[in-house]
């Protein structure tokens, strides 16, 4: 019941807001009159006059604006012929052409693969590409990585030098993307890139439909990220949607596409005949107990042999000359390599704009909604596939083993279980709901003054339910349970500013300040229960299991929130184009730190030298564009999760009083009033160029970032303290590197033109120290490896990198088969003693090469992307690569070719491998169509091939592992496979 009142008043809330703007959308709307209408057509041509198709053309100092038709014609109605008319598009250098009263016009454009008139986005603002002082990586539309793509950050992956994006998950369709920039900068807090959609921080990535983002820019460096403050440390991506705007004719696009996934690379374990040879060439006598008979293949049992993937895509956009819309809807569903394994996503996105009071007013509505429904993956199912006897059957025909309800059960072997059965009798399903909503109001005061308002509120809910049948052979004896999982968040944002440009004679100046309040907000519920009658009605309907009235199952929630609150101020200055300086500062207060440390200041100051401006640089026609930036800033880190400044209590014992018996709570954690946020200083040099009339630039970045004050658990003495643990700020974590990218242009010719990008990107890092006088740490150990090794794999310590691997090197084998390790000590025995450096989880270079060619009406495209000089744990070697794993057990092919080795799997460097790679990660070829039709303007097919190959000398499935956290560089046993995708896709647009 109290369900049911708490949805109907959220609902009626949401009723009451959606009225309110929708009559004050009616009352502001204004009367739309053209007077002295001035009609212009014209053509859009590049240097060897080639249409335009998609130019944008608008009416300098106005909203009215139109693009060219396939044919790079245009048509615009203006207030009079005396306006000012200005052209841009990707990859050309924008251009302002006065009307003079001339009713057809012909414009040529020429090209730039730096796109210096480009604007960027840069947090709280806008400018050009050439007026940019800070490290940032700008992605348009145009650039972004083609095919089957399920979130937005796919599209950035072997585009912007010095990012890392990678899913650990391989190809589960659930699986998470994790985003590491410049380096691991943090022991505890959160490592990722904070991402702010459409100005809105901490919006959720699972609403945004990929297809609907119009660019991506990254702000990397301290200079640039110092404006977010306490949330800046690790880069912010900002996110900008497509999204309405006046003075448009109605478009319908639309865009499909169905994909058929294989797998690209499995373990190479034994085949049930393998597995008889290898019985009768070493273990003879043992072929009753070992060979079952059967011949299965057990990653054929449990995965789709050819997973469907399907993509639905509509939108519609318009307006009138101070209204604009644009609404789309989309359907995705992925179906995963491992069965009942999927993702099924209808996001649904609107926004309308208004321009009032001669386009003083600015109004911008916004609303996204998303809903998502999963089958999740065990990923142990995929550990016991490859540990399985191959000889084994899958179900039990003889009925020897009632309690697994018909599956063969091989109760011998420690944690071994039929795979078939972890999949049958097994759900587990999710359910996701997003809800963001925004409205902006930004009014000129005067010209050149503008203040601004945005409020936002970001819904996400999330139900997980879970059921393990009565003969989920890894629950024999719960006769089924079931888990339930519910929680909800809220983040709520507030933000004004004002914001000032001007320009006199050679200066500019553009300066901005404002206040922010975001609060966010947390709720989650959990139940188990088991003991079942019977398994028909799955999770729901947990409270019949009799775990229940036995007081055996189990529940807790939990609520938590957090607040910040800043005030920010930027200024921008020019001089002639040629000189820049920018400075930022945001004084930010967070809920999440102790009291005596609970607000903190972070500036950033900038400039930007364009040295082709200097007049001794006038005879040199080659050089278009050369520019030397420095910056420096300082952000913090405020990742770290609620509450860990404070005493928590936790319940206690109970106690009898006046008949009545009293529970009582006791302090569950030490306070830590001192606790503050981690701090970043970070110094950029930067050089940005553009040579040879735009046919080849790029940009040089160098920096070097200091990360102070650490957070991490530190052991404390007890007393004064109550326990012996407390969360608290002491080390310093180094990164430096160098990052480049070069555009090119390479061949152009009047049918044929080839676009070429190449990123490269290097980083050191170094944990300078975690110790100081009242706190100590000798080393961190990480990267703990579970069951028969039960051993951590890497080791931090002071001076030192993440991601060393820390053991010992492998020699070779005795005349027993038995390893031979190296003693360094000399003593004997093999212990931590001996341990050393043998590899590092982070590449020496990261990578990523994208082509684009164009013949006539033919697109080609691919992007090869890698790393070099990166180790990997092969986990699955460790376990899987040894007759003496073999007793009943599968291995993996290559043991063969080690006979000799017959020792006890040890930890060592002989599985740390080199995982240097490159892949061909997307090709795609396709054809645009003309038509010489009115009522079509963009007819394009295309064919789309994901990962294609990988060039590496790894041995394991995938060399591309996470790299983020203590622990990278580790090949899971239980690794969900990356699939090979084949895309077949239409768009078209009306």
């Amino acid at each position: 019941m109290n369900r049911e009142i708490n949805t109907l008043s959220i609902k009626g809330l949401l009723d009451k807001r959606f009225w309110v703007i929708i009559v004050f959308f009616m009352l502001t709307l204004p009367a739309y009159a053209v007077t002295n209408a001035f009609v212009v057509t014209g053509e859009v041509i590049d240097a060897v006059n080639n249409p335009l198709p998609g130019v944008n053309v608008v009416e300098k100092g106005t909203r009215n604006g139109t693009i060219t038709d396939v044919d790079g014609k245009f048509e615009l109605t203006l207030k009079d012929g005396n306006a000012i008319l200005s052209f841009s598009y990707i990859g050309f250098t924008s251009i302002d052409v006065p009307v003079e009263n001339k009713q057809n016009l012909r414009v040529k454009m020429r090209e730039d693969v730096t796109q210096m008139d480009e604007v960027v986005v840069i947090g709280y603002g806008t400018t050009t590409k050439k007026e940019v002082t800070g490290s940032i990586s700008s992605l348009k539309e145009e650039s972004f990585v083609k095919g089957n793509i399920s979130n937005p950050m796919q599209l950035l992956q072997g585009q912007i030098a010095g990012m890392n994006i990678v899913k650990p998950d391989g190809g589960d369709p659930n699986g998470e993307f994790k985003v590491q920039l410049r380096g691991m900068t943090t022991l505890s807090g959160g490592a990722s890139p904070l991402v702010v959609i459409d100005g809105i921080i901490g919006g959720s990535l699972e609403s945004v439909n990929p297809e609907e983002i119009e660019s991506i820019d990254v702000l990397k460096d301290g200079s640039a990220a110092a404006i977010y403050g306490t949330r800046g440390t690790n880069g912010v991506i900002l996110i900008t949607t497509k999204r309405a705007s006046g003075g448009e004719k109605t478009t319908i696009e639309f865009s499909t596409y169905v994909a058929m996934q294989s797998v690209a690379k499995k373990l190479d374990v034994l085949t049930a005949e393998q597995f008889r040879s290898v019985i009768n060439d070493y273990y003879p006598t043992m072929k009753d107990q070992y060979d079952f008979g059967a011949s299965t293949d057990w990653f054929e049992e449990v995965t789709r042999k050819n997973p469907i993937s399907q993509y639905y895509n509509v939108a519609f956009s318009g307006g009138a000359k101070s209204l604009g819309y644009r609404a789309s809807l989309s359907y995705q569903n992925d179906q995963g390599l491992l069965d009942k394994t999927s993702n099924n996503k209808l996001r649904a996105k609107m926004s309308i704009n208004q321009r009032n009071f001669d386009d003083r007013l600015s109004i911008d509505y916004n609303l996204t909604y998303s809903k998502g429904k999963s089958e999740l993956a065990d990923n142990s199912i995929l550990q016991q596939v490859a540990r399985r006897n191959p000889t084994e059957p899958v179900y039990d025909q003889e009925g020897i083993t009632p309690i697994s309800g018909g599956y063969y059960y091989n109760p011998g072997p420690f944690q071994y279980f039929n795979p078939v059965a972890m999949v049958n009798e097994s759900t587990r399903e999710k359910e996701m709901r997003d809800v963001m909503g925004s409205m902006k109001a930004s009014f000129e005061i005067i010209e050149g003054l503008k203040a601004s308002v945005m409020g936002s509120i970001t819904q996400s809910s999330s139900n997980t339910g879970s059921y393990f049948g009565r003969y989920y052979p890894k629950d024999f004896g719960t006769n089924g349970s079931a888990e339930i999982k519910k929680s909800s968040s809220t983040n709520s944002l507030l933000e004004a500013s004002v914001d000032y440009r001007k320009a006199f004679k050679d200066h500019t100046i553009q300066a901005i300040a404002g206040y922010s309040y975001n609060k966010g907000e947390y709720e989650e519920n959990w139940s188990r229960n088991y003991l079942y009658d019977t398994d028909y009605f799955s999770y729901h309907n947990i409270g019949a299991g009799a775990a229940l009235t036995q007081g055996k199952a189990g529940m807790s929630s939990y609520k938590d929130e957090n607040k910040l609150i800043a005030f920010f101020g930027r200024v921008m200055y020019n001089y002639q184009e040629r000189y820049l300086l920018s400075a930022s500062v945001r004084y930010e207060g967070s809920s999440r730190f102790g009291a005596n440390n609970k607000w903190g200041t972070f500036p950033a100051i900038s400039a930007g030298w364009r040295i082709n401006k200097e007049h001794f640089m006038e005879d040199i026609k080659w050089i278009n564009d050369l520019k030397l930036r420095v910056g420096y800033g300082v952000t913090g880190n405020q990742e770290i999760g609620n509450y860990k400044s404070l005493q928590l209590l936790e319940k206690d014992r109970f106690f009898y009083y006046k008949e009545n018996w009293i529970s009582t709570y006791k302090p569950a954690s030490n306070p830590n009033p001192d606790l503050k946020w981690e701090r970043k200083g970070e110094l950029n040099i930067g050089l940005d160029f553009s040579v040879l009339e735009g046919r080849l630039g790029g940009t040089v970045d160098y920096y070097n970032r200091t990360t102070k004050d650490l957070l991490y658990w530190y052991t404390v003495p007890v007393p004064p303290n109550l326990y012996n643990q407390l969360f608290t700020n002491v080390g310093t974590i180094k990164n430096s590197g160098i990052e480049v990218t070069i555009n090119a242009i390479p061949v152009q010719t009047k049918d044929f033109r080839w676009n070429s990008m190449l990123t490269l990107s290097h980083n050191t890092n170094k944990l300078d120290k975690f110790s100081n006088k009242d706190y100590a740490m000798v080393q961190i150990r990480t990267g703990y490896i579970p069951e028969d090794f039960q051993q951590y794999t890497q080791s931090i310590v002071e001076g030192g990198p993440i991601g060393n691997f820390w053991g010992p090197r492998f020699l070779g084998v005795d005349e027993n088969g038995q390893n031979i390790l190296e003693d360094l000590n000399k003593d004997g025995v093999i212990n931590e003693e001996d341990y050393q450096v043998i590899g590092n989880a982070y590449p020496d270079v990261t990578f990523g090469f994208s082509n684009t060619f164009t013949y006539k009406n033919w697109e080609l495209s691919f992007l090869l992307r890698g790393a070099i000089g990166n180790d990997v744990l092969n986990v699955h070697r460790m376990y899987y690569e040894g007759f003496n794993y073999f007793g009943g057990k599968n291995i993996l092919v290559s043991t063969l070719e080690h006979p000799e080795y017959k020792g006890s799997a040890v930890f060592s460097d002989r599985f740390v491998e080199d995982g240097s790679y490159m892949k061909l990660d997307n090709l795609t070829i396709g054809y645009n169509f003309r038509l010489n039709t009115s009522w079509v303007s963009r007819l394009k097919l295309y064919l789309t091939a994901q990962n294609l190959f990988t060039i590496t000398g790894y041995k394991g499935i995938d060399p591309e592992v996470d790299l983020s956290g203590l622990e990278p560089g580790m090949d899971r046993y239980e690794y969900y496979p990356r699939t090979r995708t084949f895309l077949l896709g239409l768009n078209i647009n009306f």
